[in-house]
């Protein structure tokens, strides 16, 4: 078999640690790896959360940190930011070499970790290939980073085919599901009432959760467009809102300066920049109803009942649970929307459904897989066309 010993793991944002933090405990525990747990961008800085303090609280030893996120240049963040960690994840390599890195999804901030790993000859697991997001750039990101990895961990068989489809060998793929759905299985969940208490949150009113993030491509969804929408949402005194910080993608800050100002003047609404991943899922678990356009809205949601109303383009073409209404960049169509999602009439479709993106196993396909894999050269890929 290939001898991989050294594993590393890159994150970044709160969102890709949730479903990352399962694999990175198992690769942990298990006595034939060795972990190098990489943490960089939103995770270091304090407008975003900084989660850094959640994954040290969860008892992981962090290897690297990279600070790459270039916050105070307003004209060129983006790319000003790219190039940061381009030059620091180079220098970790040229340094580490681990066996194997893993990146998940389809953030753009992993452009540079890829590209940086095959120039060192790291072979790269990517989680969540095969998918398609048409309303955002995620989208050719995600398969720019299919084409450079080395081995695939998709959710669903659907996503594998369209992993052979671009030409990638069967034996580098494993059909896992997402690992974050495997901590949701084992999680002892806050209590309702220590919960809402610790939130803010009244137990006698509907509660929304709600993020959004900018769509990337478009654009449609701004700061006005959810200061509206929250604006309209709390003349209906039988629901609160508790909205999450958006990511920081471009035009997420001008988003999260909106949302932070609304609700410092509005009690119905509840802004807190990260909940970490026991409070968030403990959330779903008593929410009545999801708002936004996160992927979780898609792949968590529906292991928690939880019905989820998914806002505009930038989810397009990835599967769905049955528990979701997709719906227009229009208020009026999600206010309306909204009475239908909470009814039982919709709550009676997907009930106790199973979840399309996984069954709580992935950590242990994914590290069965690792250990089984052939003595095929990593590196040395074919594109079978």
């Amino acid at each position: 078999m290939n001898k991989i010993k050294n594993i590393a793991v890159f994150t970044s944002i709160r969102s890709e640690y949730g479903l990352l933090s399962p694999l990175i405990r198992a690769i942990d525990k298990d006595l034939d790896f060795s972990l190098d747990l990489l943490v960089g961008g939103a995770h270091l800085i304090k407008e975003y959360g900084e989660t850094i303090n959640q994954i040290i609280a969860d008892g992981f030893k962090i290897s690297e940190t990279f600070d790459f996120l270039d916050i105070n240049n307003h004209d060129d963040f983006s790319t000003s930011s790219l190039s940061n960690l381009q030059e620091q994840i180079g220098k970790y390599f040229y340094f580490n070499r681990p066996d194997l890195i893993f990146v998940l999804g389809d953030r753009y901030e992993l452009i540079p970790v890829a590209s940086s790993a095959l120039l060192y000859n790291i072979p790269i697991a990517h989680i969540s290939g095969g998918e398609t997001t048409e309303g955002a750039i995620d989208n050719q990101i995600r398969h720019a980073l299919t084409k450079m990895a080395h081995l695939h961990f998709p959710a669903t068989d659907i996503y594998k085919k369209n992993i052979l489809k671009m030409g990638e060998e069967e034996w580098r793929i494993c059909t896992s599901g997402e690992p974050g759905l495997d901590e949701i299985l084992n999680m002892d969940f806050i209590e309702k009432d220590d919960l809402f208490e610790d939130l803010g949150l009244s137990l006698n009113k509907k509660t929304i959760c709600c993020t959004f993030h900018p769509q990337t491509i478009d654009n449609l969804i701004d700061g006005d467009f959810v200061e509206s929408l929250l604006r309209e949402i709390s003349c209906y005194n039988e629901f609160q809102v508790l909205i999450t910080a958006s990511n920081f993608d471009n035009g997420g800050r001008e988003i999260n300066g909106v949302i932070e100002k609304f609700a410092s003047e509005n009690s119905g609404v509840v802004f807190v920049q990260s909940l970490g991943q026991k409070r968030y899922y403990s959330l779903l678990k008593y929410a009545d109803i999801m708002i936004g356009n996160s992927s979780s809205g898609l792949v968590e949601a529906q292991s928690f009942n939880l019905p989820v109303i998914n806002v505009g383009n930038r989810q397009k073409g990835r599967l769905s649970n049955v528990n979701v209404i997709n719906c227009g960049i229009d208020i009026n169509e999600i206010l309306s929307t909204i009475k239908f999602g909470v009814s039982d009439e919709f709550k009676s479709v997907f009930h106790n459904k199973p979840n399309i993106y996984g069954d709580g196993t992935a950590c242990v396909k994914i590290i069965n897989f690792l250990k089984a894999l052939p003595s095929n050269n990593l590196l040395v890929k074919k594109d079978i066309f």
